[in-house]
């Protein structure tokens, strides 16, 4: 009987420690539960706090707006020589002919504007000879001059291209042009230059 008693005795001893391991545990869970509730309320409020202080997405996004910059038109990568400057017949200027650029469709409309043995400068910038508000054309865009008796239009880096004969999938770097052709910055859709000889 004796053995009983000691079997139940050690019995109990194991189902109390088994009873405290789980209570202490459960208390250590509670602590360790309270302090990351601590943290996290302590990490949210700090986060509140700097964006209290920090403008707004939308304000910050505002101010790093900047009007001057070259939007950027998506445009299809040109496939190879664009096909519509093949064969084209470059034919020199008379010694008396008056090239111009006239623009004939957007913000310009009507204006013409000589092109120089110099050469004029088209683009946004203010410090150009045309000054195009489409947010597609770069700050110094384009070059139009006379080079050995043909007046050429040269793109000088653009972001978004200079395109010839409404071939929007070709841009052009440097061309010489004929009466009739005409010219955008850019794209498509704003201001359309017309080139004339008189």
């Amino acid at each position: 009987m004796l053995k009983h008693y000691i079997f139940w005795g050690l019995f109990a001893l194991v189902l109390a420690g088994v009873a405290a391991t789980l209570i202490n545990n459960r208390k250590a869970r509670q602590r360790r539960d309270a302090e990351n509730a601590r943290a996290l309320a302590a990490a949210v409020s700090a986060a509140a706090a700097k964006a209290a202080a920090s403008p707004p997405k939308a304000a910050a996004a505002e101010a790093a707006y900047d009007p001057t910059a070259t939007r950027i038109h998506v445009r299809t990568t040109p496939v190879g020589a664009n096909p519509a400057l093949q064969n084209r017949e470059e034919v020199p200027l008379p010694k008396e002919a008056v090239p111009r650029l006239v623009c004939v469709g957007g913000t310009q409309k009507d204006n013409t504007f000589p092109v120089t043995a110099a050469g004029i400068t088209v683009g946004r910038s203010a410090d150009n000879d045309i000054v195009i508000t489409d947010a597609r054309a770069s700050q110094r865009h384009a070059w139009v001059g006379i080079v050995d008796s043909k007046v050429v239009l040269r793109d000088l880096g653009s972001t978004n291209g200079t395109f010839l004969n409404a071939q929007i999938d070709s841009p052009v770097d440097e061309v010489a042009l004929i009466p009739g052709d005409t010219i955008f910055f850019g794209g498509h859709g704003r201001d359309q230059f017309l080139f004339v000889v008189d």
